[in-house]
């Protein structure tokens, strides 16, 4: 069965978005998934809905909206991107560190007039033996110009690390995901942080990103 999910533009920045994400991904840890055809409120304006595997959204501003999803293939997480007549139009696998990994986040982005990313968040799962550790990531997917034909994916940073060695050693960061400028260059930056640690990635153009 297809179902559909409407996702939010994030035009502008706000401290209400930066908690939204902190609450959403405390729920994934929690187990508090939404429910099938549950109305998730984001905000006085801002909601979504959460129904299947299968998100539809205009993501070239042409009316038509594309089909983005995220699959499992061999044990792998996919992301695949079809046009409204079910043509492919971009599909690449997303490698996680360990079991239990999937997508269970999509945001769409506007870097610019004429960039858009979307921000792919992805639980990787977690390893077990003498230590126990679980992260999380970002994948970028940007293009230009609306030209769904140059979708260029990247690498993102952790946005969680959770660890437990040996000795009863024990400790977790939860990264914050913030969308601003902060090189004055024109262009929003997708900047990862936790305390005084900072993560950024810098979109240089042409699918291509300077990590700091």
């Amino acid at each position: 069965m297809v179902h559909h999910l409407a996702l939010l533009a994030f035009l502008s920045l706000s401290l209400p978005v930066i908690g939204q994400d902190e609450r959403y991904y405390r729920q994934i840890l929690n187990g508090e998934l939404p429910k099938l055809s549950q109305t998730i409120n984001e905000g006085p304006d801002e909601k979504f809905n959460v129904e299947g595997a299968s998100y539809f959204v205009d993501l070239n501003s042409d009316g038509i909206e594309e089909i983005i999803r995220p699959l499992k293939r061999d044990g792998v997480d996919w992301i695949e991107i079809k046009d409204s007549s079910q043509r492919v139009i971009f599909q690449t696998k997303l490698l996680a560190m360990g079991g239990g990994s999937f997508i269970y986040k999509i945001k769409l982005a506007h870097l610019s007039s004429k960039v858009r990313v979307l921000i792919l968040y992805l639980d990787e799962g977690s390893s077990s033996g003498k230590k126990f550790e679980s992260t999380a990531r970002i994948f970028l997917l940007s293009y230009e110009n609306n030209d769904l034909s140059q979708m260029t994916l990247t690498q993102g940073p952790h946005h969680f690390h959770e660890k437990q060695g040996q000795r009863e050693q024990y400790w977790r960061r939860d990264y914050l995901v913030d969308i601003k400028d902060v090189n004055s260059d024109g262009l929003r930056d997708i900047v990862v942080s936790f305390d005084h640690i900072q993560r950024i990635m810098i979109y240089k153009g042409y699918g291509e990103w300077i990590r700091y």
